[in-house]
């Protein structure tokens, strides 16, 4: 995609120029170009509301051969983040329309709304509202082609470019995840997936990847990962990325994501609806590769690490069974409740291995890790919990300052002793309420002092609605990506 700039939109030769109206303009004073657009429609024919589009031959009004009225709402409510979003519902879908300008001045100047931020929800707002994971289909549909270059005109050039650049980058990465996710099992597996992670980190100077194969695992005493692997003709990998962007004595934040590339349940087997979209159960990896990648092209100055365990969960006479006790790499002991709780059991070794070897100021950990987030929290808000209330607060401020969601849940010890049993240190199970006794499990394994954030994002990873995360119903929305970059320029 080519981002060009202008002045005056009316006077760019584009195929369409798009120009964002508000909702109860009073007369065709109140829009850019408003002595021009008169002449093409009465304006009771166009309301404003968000989200709205109508698509009008220009007549010579304007340089562009077509106008598209974009709706923002009311002036009051209006933002960068809702330009944004309107701009992907206008995306999404395709259309034929190679160069499109798009008119700023009714937007920039809005309350709390600068260039920059004008400019860096444009690019995400058309890159990701234009995303669509077609290579694996050879007849493309011409109709759902996207721009190749996109003017943005009005408002200060150097301000729009460098918002640009910012939002560029997080959409480019957000859509490296969403093609993960995307990918079926046959074609991204945890050998492949580090492929990617370790030829994304050569394109990028200053990240760097390695990756610990079964042979390095064994050695480390990983047990935990190791037992959801050893039904897998597949071995497991640890990817792990580094970004050194702060100072040397800096301690780093770290991400850590679940990298199931595909979840049959183990010996507790999904029925085979739930287990169609089982390739997405590597969300969280995902998201932590490609929020490494874009904290790095940003050159953000804080020091990062992405740690992402790795494996299938399948079945085979070398599976660990319902009933087994494991050895995790903390030297915990876990009763084997359920073979379909394997999410929870990569990740746990992951953490031993960060704090061990990294003593992070703060942990986030990320996965696909129940289904009960989905029941309590909807497709489209991620499950956070915590043991830390400041910690809370700038993911919550993060995920509220790119447009997406989270909400936290509470981590009672009354729940926490559902894991007890009287066999082992623990049981990889606790019952209801699912997604809280996860949390609890994984908390189980975080020392003494260490702040640290877990994030189940079942439902936001994936899901069948509608919003700017989206590209159609089951594809990867790239959750949390955005906000995860967000929290890491931010996070004191």
């Amino acid at each position: 995609m080519q981002f060009a700039y202008a002045k005056n939109g009316a006077t760019v030769k584009a195929d369409a120029l798009i120009v964002p109206l508000f909702e109860g303009a009073a007369s065709f004073k109140d829009y850019a170009y408003g002595d021009k657009l008169k002449k093409l429609f009465p304006k009771d024919d166009f309301d404003g509301k968000a989200g709205q589009t109508l698509v009008l031959p220009a007549n010579s009004a304007v340089s562009a051969t077509r106008v598209v009225l974009l709706g923002l709402g009311k002036r009051a409510k209006a933002s960068a983040q809702s330009f944004g979003e309107a701009l992907a519902g206008f995306f999404r879908g395709g259309n034929k329309f190679k160069h499109v300008a798009i008119a700023l001045d009714s937007v920039v100047g809005l309350k709390n709304t600068g260039a920059e931020q004008v400019g860096r929800w444009a690019a995400e707002g058309v890159l990701l509202g234009g995303y669509s994971f077609d290579v694996l289909i050879t007849k493309k549909d011409k109709k759902k082609q996207q721009a190749t270059k996109i003017t943005l005109a009005g408002g200060p050039e150097a301000q729009l470019k460098k918002g640009v650049a910012y939002g560029s980058a997080t959409a480019e990465y957000t859509a490296h995840a969403r093609d993960l996710v995307n990918e079926p099992s046959n074609r991204i597996n945890p050998a492949t997936l580090s492929k990617f992670a370790q030829d994304m980190a050569r394109k990028i100077p200053g990240l760097t990847c390695k990756v610990l194969k079964k042979a390095d695992l064994q050695r480390l005493k990983m047990g935990a990962l190791l037992a959801v692997n050893a039904g897998s003709d597949i071995p497991a990998h640890v990817i792990i990325l580094e970004w050194k962007g702060g100072t040397k004595t800096e301690k780093p934040i770290a991400f850590v994501g679940k990298g199931l590339t595909f979840d049959s349940g183990g010996y507790d087997i999904k029925p085979a609806a739930g287990m169609l979209g089982m390739k997405m159960d590597m969300g969280g990896g995902a998201a932590t590769i490609a929020a490494l990648g874009a904290i790095a092209k940003l050159k953000l100055k804080v020091n990062a690490v992405g740690i992402v365990p790795t494996t299938e969960n399948l079945i085979n006479g070398s599976a660990y069974h319902p009933g087994a006790v494991i050895t995790s790499m903390s030297g915990q002991t876990i009763e084997i409740g359920n073979t379909d709780a394997e999410g929870r059991l990569a990740l746990c070794d992951a953490l031993t291995y960060t704090q061990k070897n990294y003593k992070p100021r703060v942990i986030v950990d990320m996965a696909t890790l129940t289904g009960a987030q989905v029941v309590a929290l909807g497709g489209k808000c991620v499950g956070l919990m915590t043991n830390d209330d400041k910690l809370a607060k700038s993911l919550e401020e993060s995920f509220d300052a790119v447009g997406e969601n989270c909400w936290r849940l509470p981590l009672h010890d009354f729940y926490d002793k559902q894991l007890d049993t009287p066999i082992a240190d623990m049981k990889n199970i606790g019952g209801n309420p699912g997604t809280i006794t996860a949390g609890l499990f994984l908390q189980r394994f975080i020392d003494e002092g260490q702040k640290w954030a877990h994030l189940d994002i079942a439902g936001p990873a994936m899901n069948d609605g509608e919003g700017f995360r989206l590209w159609a119903a089951r594809s990867a929305t790239g959750s949390p990506v955005r906000s995860l970059v967000q929290f890491a320029e931010t996070y004191k």
